[in-house]
């Protein structure tokens, strides 16, 4: 397991009202992840080691792909983790970070934990964290909302 208190990883989680079942689609496929993740679809064949990708489709029909990621971990109702490939910016440089997804069932339904880093790790590592957890506090509230309304 990783250590998340002794390096640079964002965490949030949430308590939803649904089983683990439910906000696994919400996870995993593209017309529900389009609905909170910047009106990107997730793209994968879900098998470790294989591509992810996070694309967007233009007004003109043609898709952007926003994130590129390979596939780390995949235990439906479980975990789904990937390593997240980050474009160079003119402030960062071409770098990685790992993302994970936790689910865990609760009687009221489930825990959805999610973690990204270490950003430890990377060149300028502590302006990637603080823009990561920024973009995962507007996501997570509309992933919760869109758990809500399946």
């Amino acid at each position: 397991m990783k250590d998340y208190k002794n390096s640079l990883w964002t965490c949030v989680s949430a308590q939803l009202l649904k089983p683990t079942d439910s906000v696994w689609t919400v996870l995993t496929e593209p017309e529900f992840t389009q609905q909170y993740m910047y009106n990107c679809q997730l793209h994968s064949d879900w098998n470790v080691g294989s591509k992810a990708v996070w694309k967007q489709k233009t007004e003109k029909g043609n898709w952007i792909t926003h994130v590129e990621a390979q596939v780390l971990i995949y235990k439906p109702y479980a975990q789904l983790a990937f390593t997240i490939f980050h474009k160079a910016t003119e402030d960062h440089p071409k770098t990685s970070s790992e993302l994970h997804f936790i689910l865990n069932p609760t009687l009221e339904g489930s825990v959805l934990q999610i973690k990204q880093g270490d950003f430890s790790k990377i060149k300028g590592g502590e302006r990637r964290y603080e823009l990561c957890l920024q973009g995962w506090q507007i996501v997570l509230p509309k992933l919760i909302d869109t758990c809500n309304k399946i």
